[in-house]
């Protein structure tokens, strides 16, 4: 790729062969252009290939989305430099170059789409949904490096010189296109239950982008469309489907998933290899293939915030339903059996993760079920037993010891997990936007607009849905927010725009993730650094770095 990352069109089709199969993608041309393009098939296969670029972005470990953050640090396997604020951490970093040059590859392939649909309004609404995909993957550039390059027309050279533009800039871009993609007049389909970008995907991102560009302006105008986007998206309705099955293989394609990286058996060459690895991502080592468990990277593990995060804003923790829908509390001789509903009760249970507010009732806990009468009770506290029956700090468990800490459940695939034993086995759906959070998202521009009763509402909706205790307006701030967010939307590829947003990475890192001492992340650290490769390809970028990463 050449200048800016740009994806000319002799390299389209090396882009096109390099992505997994999505919607059924077929690409069996080798000839480039118009020959090609302007046919239904490929047409088709080009604006399924803009679609693949989200797995592309999502099937790598989620460094920049929830590494360095208060809810994850290192397990028995370090995190990536971006994730320390360290003295190592440049605009030469890998994971952030990467993630820059995926978007606009990204980028590139939809601006064809747009292209090549022209005015056939025939193909007028694969157009729009390119269109909605590229103010998607902009809104995940400006929030990680604030003001980036607009490149919205397709290119067939190099491009040698694109200057950056404000961040605000980019967020009315984002703003404008949403807002003609999610009116009355748009040609995308209400919703889908394929994976594409709808009408309503557009109101609830356009509710993200006013409440991040609020947080610019400070302008009560972005905060009140960022409301009326958001209850246009559906905020304030009940959400009735439970959180455990919300978070099932039974749960794929509910309706409160507004936008979703589709997977299917179906459509992939290899499952091994051309699945996800959310299930993998968040955890603690589980041992090998032997063992009967899942696969985990041991990365980025659940610090001890991630459980008592869950005994915040509540007189009853243990009422939340989304804890033991998030962790498995009891891990038995195989992994799996925690899912079989004959071997549940029965399947002797080797460790039993206990968090803090359950610790007064473990005598009756183990004498509920004969499986339970020799597990090994682990602690999830500050110290505390271990697997070895020995007080070590909770850092200890999750760096030194196999099957330390709780494992993260959350993404569990029941079907493939339990069967392939990979890293990339997963065919469960990747959710980028649920309801949940649209409520959220109106609750927290409340909040800004000073509005406790009415933020109370949307945060409701949510913690009702879990059984948690109700909020009250009085508590309602931005800490409850990020309190709320973590345990409704952990791992879910939120929480470092979340700290960085509000404000809050230095305050919450720094209390709550070991890897990163007091004081350690500065000013410079809210966004990424442009990165140097990008720099050097692109003349306009030079003497425009981010703060403080000259």
């Amino acid at each position: 790729m050449k200048k800016l990352y740009t994806v000319v069109t002799v390299f389209l089709f090396a882009i096109l062969a390099g992505c997994s199969d999505f919607l059924e993608q077929d690409n069996k041309s080798n000839v480039p252009g118009a020959d090609y393009y302007n046919t239904s098939a490929g047409f088709e296969s080009l604006c399924n290939a803009a679609y693949g670029s989200l797995r592309t972005i999502y099937s790598d470990a989620p460094w920049l989305f929830e590494g360095g953050t208060d809810l994850f640090a290192s397990g028995r396997t370090s995190v990536q430099v971006c994730n320390l604020y360290g003295q190592n951490y440049s605009s030469a970093e890998e994971n952030v170059t990467t993630f820059y040059k995926e978007h606009y590859k990204a980028i590139s392939l939809a601006n064809e789409v747009i292209y090549w649909g022209g005015e056939d309004d025939s193909r007028a609404e694969r157009v729009a949904e390119a269109r909605g995909l590229r103010a998607f993957y902009y809104l995940n550039l400006v929030q990680q490096f604030g003001g980036v390059p607009l490149v919205t027309t397709r290119t067939t050279s190099p491009i040698a010189s694109v200057q950056r533009e404000s961040a605000e800039s980019i967020f009315q871009f984002i703003i404008d296109e949403l807002t003609e993609l999610a009116s009355s007049s748009s040609v995308l389909a209400e919703k889908s239950s394929d994976g594409r970008f709808t009408k309503v995907a557009a109101k609830h991102y356009l509710a993200k982008a006013y409440l991040c560009k609020g947080y610019l302006t400070h302008d009560e105008k972005d905060f009140n469309a960022a409301v009326t986007s958001a209850k246009s998206a559906g905020a304030g309705a009940p959400l009735t489907t439970p959180f455990t099955t919300l978070f099932s293989n039974q749960g794929e394609r509910n309706e409160e998933i507004l936008f979703f990286i589709d997977y299917n058996v179906a459509t992939v060459a290899d499952v091994q290899k051309d699945g996800n690895r959310q299930q993998a991502d968040y955890g603690p080592y589980l041992k090998g293939a032997e063992a009967g468990h899942k696969y985990t990277s041991s990365t980025l593990t659940p610090t001890l915030w991630m459980h008592e995060v869950f005994n915040t804003n509540t007189d009853n923790p243990a009422q939340d339903e989304r804890y033991e829908g998030t962790f498995m509390l009891e891990l038995r001789q195989s992994y799996w059996d925690y899912y079989d509903e004959k071997k549940k009760n029965t399947s002797e249970v080797i460790y039993y993760y206990c968090p803090s507010w359950e610790i007064a009732n473990i005598a009756s806990w183990r004498s509920a079920l004969d499986s339970r009468k020799n597990a090994i009770i682990v602690e999830m506290l500050p110290e505390g037993n271990n697997i070895s029956n020995e007080q070590t700090s909770y850092q200890a468990k999750m760096s030194a010891d196999i099957c330390g800490v709780a494992p993260f459940r959350k993404f569990d695939d029941i079907e493939n997990g339990k069967q392939y034993f990979k890293i990339t086995s997963s065919m469960r759906d990747i959710y980028l936007a649920r309801l949940a959070e649209t409520n959220l998202i109106a609750a927290e521009a409340y909040i800004k607009l000073n509005k406790p009763e009415e933020a109370v509402s949307y945060i409701n909706i949510v913690r009702n849905r879990a059984k948690a205790t109700p909020a009250v307006a009085s508590e309602m701030n931005i800490d409850y927010i990020l309190n709320e967010r973590a345990r409704e939307l952990a791992g879910e590829y939120h929480r470092w725009t979340d700290l960085t947003r509000t404000g809050k990475l230095a305050e919450y890192v720094e209390a709550h993730n070991p890897d990163i001492p007091v004081g350690r992340i500065t000013t410079k650290f809210y966004l990424r650094p442009i990165p140097l490769a990008a720099i050097e390809l692109n003349l306009a970028l030079k003497g425009h770095q981010n703060e403080g990463w000259d």
